[in-house]
């Protein structure tokens, strides 16, 4: 099903682009959804502090279960997603949570992002010059660079690159929807794909000894990891370093014309200006948890195994903390925000999303004077999931 966003580029006043989730500032910063079961935290304070909480678990698909998930269809196990995603470090808590991170830690090392700039660059500008007239950021800007450059990272053949956006879509809807038959085939399925495609890849003699997939190889031979370890990791970073990369590359272009701000995209500081982004229209909306002892927070009481969402998205937009939340100001400036999370968790791919985000809005606003909507942005829903399917400019 396709939808249009929010707002219409002819109006004279827009409504925001994020207008689907901020109605949750108005509802108090911790509370509870009765029909799910599911405890919403929306304030920036509130989330900073849950985040962090040992009391709860980023394990969630272990055992967190909703409404939704009827426990009689269940079987006999009560877990959730699929096994491959519950091996995911960003799933895993202490020990090891701390070995498979710091496993591919040396991956988004600034030695190594350093040394993948020039490709990040020379992607960028074989993308965007020379280009002029109708061009549909998400389809032939913000999903290619992002592919590609997953693709460079982990050592897989590029000519995969265009596989990357289905394989991220199902894995996600798998993650919030998996109580649907279809969704939880089509995102098993994706992963089965990627295990096919890494295990070719770990064969091939064009594997370069730099990459991702060599490293997770190179821990298996040494017995450091299992062999399923290397498609699970392969699989979280195709998810997480794909498909959150591109929906924000889409989603700042469309927050800066929402704006009417590309005039001051081109002067403003590449790094100031990103970091707005992320905090005006957060990739990651919301993380899971799963509280393992009772918590109490605001006067409530999460109590053990109740699912907590940290909606990173609305305490982004908390007044408390940002003056005039939301507005986009270019120069806006941030001492910290919650779009990659806090803690042991904190996104570990940030470094690389914010160089992917700077260099392809400083040369899009630096080649595109005029750069206007053709039409207002589609989304298509995918088992629930809003995708940005199409953000047509023209440009010249």
């Amino acid at each position: 099903m396709l939808s249009r966003c929010p707002y219409a580029h002819t109006a004279d006043v827009q409504p925001d682009p994020c207008a689907d989730y901020l109605a949750l500032k108005e509802v108090p910063p911790v509370h509870r959804d009765e029909v799910l079961g599911v405890w919403f935290i929306t304030g920036t304070r509130q989330v900073a502090e849950l985040i962090r909480h040992p009391s709860l678990s980023s394990a969630w698909p272990e055992r967190g279960r909703t409404v939704l998930h009827d426990p009689a269809s269940a079987g006999e196990s009560s877990h959730r997603t699929s096994g491959t995603v519950r091996r995911w470090f960003m799933f895993n808590d202490g020990a090891r949570h701390k070995a498979l991170r710091g496993l591919v830690s040396p991956l988004f090392s600034v030695g190594r992002l350093a040394r993948l700039r020039p490709f990040v660059e020379e992607q960028v500008d074989a993308l965007i010059d020379a280009r002029s007239g109708r061009i549909d950021v998400m389809a032939e800007l913000a999903i290619p660079l992002s592919s590609r450059v997953i693709c460079q990272v982990l050592g897989l053949p590029v000519d995969l690159a265009p596989r990357l956006d289905g394989w991220a879509q199902d894995i996600a809807a798998l993650l919030v929807a998996d109580y649907l038959p279809e969704a939880s085939r089509r995102g098993h399925l994706a992963l089965s794909q990627i295990e096919d495609a890494v295990n070719i890849a770990l064969e091939s003699p064009d594997l370069s000894p730099d990459s991702g997939l060599a490293l997770l190889k190179r821990a298996r031979d040494d017995g450091g990891i299992e062999e399923a370890d290397i498609a699970a990791v392969a699989g979280l970073i195709v998810y997480a370093g794909f498909e959150t990369t591109s929906t924000f590359i889409g989603k700042a272009v469309r927050s800066v014309l929402h704006a009417g701000a590309w005039q001051d995209l081109s002067i403003a500081d590449p790094v100031t200006a990103a970091e707005e982004l992320f905090r005006f229209d957060t990739s990651v909306r919301q993380i899971a948890r799963v509280a393992t002892s009772p918590i109490s927070v605001e006067g409530q009481c999460i109590e053990a195994g109740d699912l907590v969402l940290l909606m990173l998205g609305a305490a982004n937009r908390d007044p408390g903390i940002f003056a005039d939340p939301d507005a986009l100001k270019l120069d806006r400036k941030i001492k910290k925000h919650l779009a990659f999370g806090q803690g042991q968790h904190y996104c570990l791919g940030a470094a690389l999303a914010r160089m992917e985000v700077q260099i392809i809005l400083e040369k899009m606003s630096a080649t595109w004077q005029d750069v206007k909507l053709v039409e207002p942005p589609t989304t298509r829903m995918h088992f629930g999931i809003p995708v940005l399917e199409r953000l047509e400019l023209e440009v010249s």
